[in-house]
C-alpha cells in the first residue's frame, strides 16, 4: 500500500511538472527576438517632377497704319551779324575855327561836370593817349603854361550850332568877352588859346530871339560862343 501512495504521488508530481516546464518555454520563446525576413528594402519611387509649362506668347499685334505728323523743324539758331564798321573818322582840321580852336585841341579838367553848377576847362594838347596801364588816363600839355597834367577828363568840341541846343545840353564857352551881362565868343586868338573857357549846362532857351542862352550858374551866352563836346 505504501508503495502504491508512492507511486501515485510520483505520477502527481511529474503531472504537476509538465505544464510548468511547457510554460516556461513559452516564456522563452517570447522573448526571443522576432525576425522577419522582408527582402531587399524597396527604394521609395521616383518623385516626378512636374514640367513647369509657360504660357503661350501673345500673338503680335496688327500694327495699324496711322498718320503720324512730323514735328517742325526747330528754328535755326540767330546768326551773328558783326556790327558794321565804324567810319573812320575824318583827321582834325589843321588850322583854327572861328574860336581859334584847333582840331587836336581838348579842353581838361581833373573832374567833370557832375556834381557842379560849372567848371573851369583849360585847352590843352595831348601828348600820350589813355591805355589799361594808364587807368584810362592820359597825357596833356597845357596850351597856356606848357605844363604836363594826367587826367581822365577831356573833351573835344566844335561850334554848335542853333539847331542842336536844348535843355541840359552840356556847352564850353569862352569866359573872357561878355558885354551888357552877355559871354560872347572871343574876337583875338592870343586871348582865346590863353584865355579862361569854362564848362556848363543850358538851364533856358526862352531867350533865342535875343541871340543867348542861359546857363547854370545864371549866365547868359551868346549863341556865336557855345561849343557841344564831340568825345
Amino acid at each position: 500500500m505504501k508503495f502504491v501512495k508512492l507511486l501515485a504521488l510520483a505520477l502527481c508530481a511529474s503531472l504537476a511538472m509538465v505544464p510548468v516546464c511547457s510554460a516556461d518555454e513559452n516564456v522563452e520563446e517570447l522573448l526571443q527576438p522576432q525576425v522577419y525576413d522582408l527582402g531587399e528594402t524597396p527604394k521609395p519611387p521616383p518623385v516626378k517632377v512636374k514640367k513647369q509649362t509657360l504660357p503661350p506668347k501673345p500673338a503680335p499685334k496688327q500694327e495699324v497704319d496711322k498718320f503720324v505728323v512730323a514735328p517742325p523743324p526747330p528754328p535755326p539758331p540767330p546768326r551773328y551779324e558783326a556790327p558794321p564798321p565804324r567810319p573812320t573818322p575824318p583827321p582834325p582840321p589843321m588850322g583854327d575855327d572861328s574860336h581859334f580852336i584847333q582840331g587836336d585841341d581838348y579842353f581838361i579838367q581833373r573832374h567833370g561836370l557832375e556834381g557842379h553848377t560849372w567848371i573851369w576847362v583849360e585847352l590843352a594838347k595831348m601828348v600820350n593817349a589813355p591805355s589799361g596801364n594808364t587807368k584810362g588816363e592820359a597825357e596833356f600839355m597845357k596850351v597856356r603854361d606848357g605844363k604836363n597834367y594826367w587826367t581822365s577828363h577831356y573833351w573835344q568840341t566844335r561850334i554848335a550850332s542853333q539847331s542842336e541846343l536844348r535843355l541840359g545840353l552840356h556847352v564850353i564857352a569862352f569866359n573872357d568877352h561878355h558885354r551888357n551881362d552877355v559871354y560872347g565868343a572871343p574876337e583875338k586868338k592870343d586871348r582865346a588859346r590863353g584865355g579862361n573857357w569854362f564848362m556848363a549846362k543850358i538851364t533856358d532857351m526862352s531867350d533865342l530871339y535875343k541871340g543867348y542862352v542861359t546857363v547854370s550858374g545864371n549866365y547868359k551866352v551868346s549863341l556865336q560862343n557855345l561849343r557841344v563836346i564831340v568825345r
